[in-house]
């Protein structure tokens, strides 16, 4: 059964626009490379509704196979550069993390 990983983050202020844009890239080239994982989305709240995202700049939508291939998604070696961006752009403890299985 199908489990969706959904993480909202908060971007530091001075987050390098470019380096987003490559975190955001490099997240997407995850698909493919880590078994189970079926999709990956990644993207700033849409304008319309950005002023109920309650400072969330950024938000990912991961969907994996099963709920074991989640720990494969977080411990897969191509994760190790998305999250070094993650820290260099996002804020410290600023991030919301939702797993659900349909």
């Amino acid at each position: 059964m199908p489990v969706y990983h959904v993480a909202l983050f908060k971007l530091k202020p001075d987050a390098d626009p470019d380096r987003v844009c490559q975190w955001q890239d490099l997240a997407h080239a995850m698909v493919g490379k880590v078994p189970g994982l079926l999709a990956l989305q990644a993207g700033p709240p849409l304008e319309f509704t950005a002023h109920m995202a309650k400072g969330f700049d950024m938000g990912v939508v991961v969907t994996v196979d099963y709920t074991e291939s989640l720990a494969t998604f977080f411990t897969h070696p191509s994760h190790d550069k998305v999250h070094e961006l993650y820290t260099e752009v996002c804020e410290d403890g600023s991030t919301v993390g939702y797993d659900i299985e349909f």
